[in-house]
């Protein structure tokens, strides 16, 4: 059998983290992930993707754009939400810059993925956890507006942290139930 690579190794290690332990993430570290994670391919003359960075007591101003979306929902869904935001030692609010056609649209998500992909893994390279979050209250169009994101496709929140347990390897199918080779 061949030797993994460094690389192979990391997308094989790498985890979702839901569970942060206290302390801080440095905002210059953060910068100089997202830096790298800014390199993701795309097919348009501009990146894509917009990023929202909330850190330590940055996180409050998130918080804050959400209320109006909170005062419509269950106290204890507004608890649970508020909960993980405050867990996190940072949260990324990503989007997607907005496209005419729905070729566009589409790059655009795909190209935005994989920025988060990159930066997830760079982030299990600093040993920083991450759990990326998707739909549901994040979409509100008053949470954008009030966070200068009006327009945009929400993408995903991102959760970030330092953490003690590493989950279990999750069970995947073999690539070979979803891989069909022509030669």
């Amino acid at each position: 059998m061949i030797e993994k690579t460094a690389g192979q190794q990391l997308i094989e290690s790498r985890r979702t983290i839901r569970m942060f332990t206290e302390g801080a993430l440095d905002t210059a570290e953060l910068y100089e992930l997202l830096t790298s994670a800014h390199q993701a391919p795309f097919h348009n003359k501009v990146e894509p993707w917009n990023v929202y960075l909330f850190n330590g007591d940055g996180k409050d101003v998130l918080l804050d754009a959400l209320e109006p979306a909170f005062a419509d929902g269950a106290e204890a869904k507004r608890e649970k939400i508020a909960g993980r935001i405050r867990n996190a030692a940072a949260c990324i609010y990503v989007t997607t810059k907005p496209f005419e056609t729905e070729k566009d649209k589409k790059d655009a998500l795909l190209a935005t993925a994989t920025f988060i992909q990159n930066f997830h893994l760079l982030c299990s390279e600093r040993d920083i956890g991450l759990v990326w979050r998707t739909g549901g209250i994040f979409e509100d169009a008053r949470l954008q507006d009030m966070i200068g994101a009006e327009g945009e496709t929400f993408v995903g929140l991102l959760q970030l942290g330092r953490f003690e347990d590493v989950p279990p390897t999750k069970r995947r199918q073999s690539i070979d139930s979803c891989l069909t080779i022509f030669e």
